[in-house]
């Protein structure tokens, strides 16, 4: 018996059995005492927890990022409201919207989430069928996801990324996990009724369709019917081809290197060369997606869902909580129904009725007492406040004084600084600029070098020279840059010829450093 915990929706309950529902193949089995057992119809029972899977092609999976700034009471609003603008969702429609969290991939400014996305006619058209023999199914999971399931037991070890393929009657999907976490999964063309219209359409007529999907299931791709297999090997290779394609959209999309592993198989069983055709197709090793979980079972082959979900169902039962797209919910309890509410709230209105003279009359007499001890109370306070009033009045005071010495200090302050700058200036840039001016004078001396004016502002100057010959004020800048080059910076625009005189002159700009 599995003991779920307590939800405001159903309360506690106590559990014998799970129901594993396949809604597509009205394939049916309960998980008790560690057995999976096949049933042959569905019957209403209040201690079966109920669960049932939604295949890839009737839901929406992506991943969307949200911002780490929106507070967790706003975070399903603004997750769906995502979803519709980044998945083109039809806004007159309400769609069923669930989504995990990959908080691998989280950041400092946004959070990534798997979402899940249904419409309500697909679920009513797929389980009410299932709802009017059980009235009720507790979880119906997002198939794909369930793999997690396998990583989670320590079947498959939870490193890497590894990818699952799996064929059913009506659908077929391609999975894939990173680190035993759900990554990307997405519905194919593939099922086994497309394979079966695409073989007779390379075959050239019509084979019988039951005998094609045994066929599959028994000798799989390497059938000992000649006239089949060059139709086959060209099918498979199509396929393989189509699932390559997507494979190398989803290396892009997720930053995948590599895909370590590959799992093929189908609802029916393994197939048969499936796994040569992975190898040689996507150049990934490849194996049977057929695992021991450790059941007993009364079939030879169980569709690896029913396992994983049971196995879910079991972590949903302990409190856990997976993407959940059932519209069919339990009862509420009894006090949750309307007509309970109406029961009790008639009972407690008759209690009410007869308990009302006795309540009045010790209403009163509180009353008057708690009347009393709040006057006394308001009295005390109203005397705290005054004194209170009193002294914050006395601190403004103090604080208007003392912020007006503060700024008077200020101002004294930033007087004296601007006196002391001036005065540095005085004895420091000075000085220094008149020794470089000598200095330079005396080059100038020995290159033939003269000057008419000097302009000096702030650290820098400027020097009008002139002489006989272009080439010796070049040859000045020159050894000015060598001689002085930590210490000071020197720019001419251009050197110019007066035609009168003959003379070259030009501005020399000095900046000291």
């Amino acid at each position: 018996m599995f003991k779920r915990q307590p939800t405001p929706e159903q309360g506690s309950a106590n559990f014998q059995k799970i129901v594993s529902i396949n809604a597509y193949r009205n394939e049916y089995y309960q998980f008790v005492n560690n057995t999976l057992q096949k049933l042959e119809k569905l019957t209403y029972d209040k201690r079966n927890f109920v669960v049932s899977t939604l295949d890839a092609k009737d839901f929406i999976s992506s991943m969307i990022e949200i911002s780490v700034n929106i507070p967790p009471e706003d975070l399903q609003d603004a997750i769906e409201l995502k979803a519709y603008d980044d998945l083109g969702l039809d806004q007159a429609v309400e769609y069923i919207i669930r989504y995990i969290e990959a908080p691998e991939r989280k950041t400092d400014k946004v959070r990534y989430f798997h979402v899940f996305v249904a419409e309500p006619e697909v679920l009513h058209e797929t389980f009410d069928p299932i709802r009017e023999k059980v009235k009720y199914i507790d979880y119906i999971y997002p198939k794909p996801y369930l793999i997690q399931n396998i990583y989670e037991r320590d079947i498959l070890e939870s490193y890497g990324v590894h990818g699952f393929l799996y064929f059913q009657k009506e659908d077929a999907f391609l999975a894939l996990f990173k680190d035993g976490e759900y990554l990307y999964s997405k519905s194919l063309k593939y099922s086994f009724e497309n394979i079966y219209e695409r073989f007779c359409e390379l075959y050239g007529e019509r084979v019988d369709e039951e005998s094609f999907y045994d066929m599959l299931k028994e000798e799989g791709l390497k059938t000992s019917n000649f006239d089949y297999q060059d139709h086959l090997m060209k099918l498979f290779s199509e396929i393989f081809l189509y699932v390559n394609d997507i494979l190398i959209y989803a290396k892009r999309a997720f930053d995948i290197e590599k895909i370590d592993m590959f799992y093929t198989g189908s609802e029916s069983g393994v197939i048969l060369g499936l796994n040569e055709y992975a190898h040689t197709y996507l150049g990934i090793e490849s194996n049977d997606f057929d695992f021991d979980y450790e059941v007993e079972k009364g079939e030879w082959y169980v569709d690896q869902f029913h396992y994983l979900s049971v196995f879910e169902a079991l972590k949903d039962i302990e409190g856990e909580e997976s993407p959940n797209f059932t519209l069919f919910f339990r009862p509420p309890p009894f006090v949750a129904r309307r007509s309970g509410q109406f029961i009790i709230t008639t009972a407690a209105a008759v209690v009410l009725a007869l308990a009302m003279p006795v309540y009045n009359y010790t209403y009163d007499s509180y009353v008057q007492l708690s009347i009393e001890r709040l006057t006394k109370e308001e009295k005390q306070l109203n005397q705290i406040t005054t004194q209170i009033r009193s002294e914050i009045a006395q601190l403004e005071n103090q604080k208007k004084g003392i912020l007006a010495k503060i700024k008077s200090e200020k101002e004294l302050f930033e007087k004296k600084k601007k006196i002391l700058a001036a005065i540095y200036d005085k004895k420091v840039n000075y000085p220094m600029k008149a020794k470089t001016i000598v200095k330079f004078g005396n080059d100038m001396t020995r290159f033939g070098v003269k000057v008419t004016r000097i302009i000096d502002k702030d650290n820098d100057f400027t020097l009008s020279l002139y002489s006989k010959d272009d080439k010796q004020i070049t040859q000045f800048i020159k050894y000015l840059a060598d001689k002085y080059s930590n210490k000071i910076h020197t720019d001419i625009d251009k050197i110019e010829k007066d035609k009168k005189t003959g003379i070259y002159h030009g501005d020399l700009k000095v900046e000291v450093l």
